[in-house]
């Protein structure tokens, strides 16, 4: 859609397939596309900041809007209804060929909508604004910046375009920034590279990472879906939920809507720290 390849951005976000290491959030095309579109606006977010990051969540917004109209929900689990954190999920996912089947059209139709409203560039005004200048806060770029502040490890582009994620990925609701911010930066170091990888070898590697959901003795050291699951599941333990509306126990109406809750709540501020502090301890395993 951008004509760009980063390999590295692509190891990354490889962790949000299956809603977020298959834990049945928001659907990994829901996500992948809502960086898609920040990455087709990237010249415009660094040049205008703040202003640009408003219009572009908007525009994701609107994305996740025609997603869930067109096939039902944003959310994985109730989209495929699957489980893949057990083996009875995940044997209905792989041996039922239309749920399987279902994926690849959404990935379809995602594509073709993304490809058709795309747009070159965008008139805003305003200044480049940081993460935190005008007290602005973003979730999963102030979780990244944390683990890399912590761990060294980081991708400063994934920072840049991850305001997407706010409020449940474009204000929707869906998959906490916190988690989507913890999850993406392990992948930075642990992802699978499947630029790199041949289609075969891309396969075994989603195969073990599935086996790894389901076995107390996970296969593989640094295998990221042995990972990432690690932090799902305390992130589930002190949220008591994946979704950003269910933790919020709110629907954001905007973007100053959104900001002063996130800034006012200590709830989402312990949850970011927590998020930090986890995938930073797993990460520091690997180095």
């Amino acid at each position: 859609m951008t004509g760009l390849q980063d390999n590295g951005l692509i190891k990354a976000v490889t962790g949000l397939e299956g809603g977020c290491v298959a834990c049945g959030s928001t659907c990994g095309v829901v996500s992948g596309g809502a960086l898609g579109l920040a990455l087709n606006h990237e010249s415009e977010i660094t040049a205008k900041g703040l202003p640009a990051e408003k219009k572009v969540l908007r525009q994701v917004g609107e994305y996740v809007d025609w997603f869930d109209k067109a096939y039902g929900s944003t959310i994985c689990r109730e989209r495929t209804r699957t489980d893949f954190y057990s083996t009875w999920g995940q044997l209905k996912y792989f041996l039922t060929v239309y749920r399987m089947a279902g994926c690849f059209r959404h990935i379809r139709g995602s594509m073709r909508y993304l490809y058709q409203t795309r747009q070159p560039s965008m008139a805003v005004s305003g200044k480049t604004s940081g993460n935190r200048t005008g007290g602005t806060l973003h979730c999963a770029r102030a979780v990244l910046e944390g683990i890399r502040e912590n761990t060294g490890i980081g991708n400063r582009r994934l920072e840049n375009l991850s305001f997407v994620f706010d409020g449940g990925v474009g204000l929707s609701g869906g998959v906490c920034g916190a988690l989507a911010g913890a999850v993406t930066g392990i992948n930075v170091l642990l992802g699978l590279p499947v630029r790199h990888m041949s289609y075969w070898k891309t396969i075994k590697g989603f195969g073990i990472g599935h086996v790894n959901l389901l076995v107390d003795q996970p296969f593989g050291s640094g295998e990221p879906f042995k990972a990432g699951k690690q932090v799902v599941k305390k992130f589930k333990e002190m949220a008591g939920s994946f979704e950003c509306r269910d933790i919020s126990e709110k629907r954001f109406s905007g973007w100053d809507d959104f900001q002063a809750f996130v800034k006012g709540t200590s709830r989402c501020l312990k949850l970011m720290d927590f998020a930090v502090e986890e995938a930073s301890g797993i990460i520091r395993q690997y180095q």
